[in-house]
């Protein structure tokens, strides 16, 4: 009698942590989406470590708030977004811009989410269909918004065998938010910068016509610098 008490005492503990984990990264993934709430996802690209720009500051912030969230426990190097060496995760960030209720652009591609470290093999769990879903279709209509997504990878405090026999270790924990964002909604005519085979030219366009232009010309939202 005494082992099987044991056994599931040790679950019980390892069960505790692993949810003291969890929430740590719910909080972390809903504290980077309010710093991304107030910035602007049409500018930058994600694997632009140099400029700062809304990519590398939402890898920072989800970094920073991981950090604080687990008292330091989860350190992923939180000033230097490009160091992926000590990332058991990833963090994956979306921006939305929606039209008539549904998704007409998603930063930075259909069914994509913005990987800070692509190496570690992580996508988003939210395709496009999905995440319309998840929100009330009379409440979206002409807006923007961003994700922010965590994967952590717990390794197993006591990781004893009669726990690892069932529970796969590490277990992948992962959390979202999705959080307004008015700097991705798009206007009637929107203004791009259309990269022709010899040029980059400025061109306005109708908002039906934004996705073969940004998907398929790979054309970026404002101006050309």
């Amino acid at each position: 009698m005494l082992p099987i008490l044991m056994m599931l005492l040790s679950g019980l503990i390892e069960f505790g942590f692993l949810l003291n984990s969890y929430l740590d990264v719910i909080d972390a993934a809903r504290e980077a989406a309010r710093f991304a709430a107030n910035d602007d996802p049409t500018i930058g690209s994600p694997t632009d470590f140099v400029t700062p720009n809304f990519w590398n500051r939402a890898y920072r912030n989800s970094r920073g708030s991981l950090f604080t969230a687990s008292d330091g426990r989860i350190n992923w190097t939180p000033t230097d977004p490009a160091d992926c060496a000590t990332v058991n995760g990833d963090i994956l960030v979306s921006g939305f811009a929606f039209v008539d209720n549904t998704i007409k652009l998603r930063f930075p591609g259909v069914n994509v989410g913005a990987s800070n470290c692509p190496l570690n093999g992580y996508q988003t769990k939210l395709s496009d269909a999905e995440v319309n879903a998840k929100l009330d279709a009379a409440s979206i209509d002409n807006s923007g918004a961003v994700m922010v997504e965590i994967y952590y990878e717990y390794d197993m405090v006591l990781g004893l065998p009669w726990i690892t026999a069932f529970v796969p270790d590490p277990v992948v924990l992962h959390s979202y938010t999705i959080m307004p964002n008015t700097y991705a909604e798009l206007d009637d005519t929107v203004t791009l910068c259309h990269h022709a085979t010899s040029q980059t030219i400025e061109i306005s366009v109708a908002d039906p016509a934004l996705p073969a232009h940004f998907y398929q010309h790979g054309d970026s939202l404002g101006p050309c610098p």
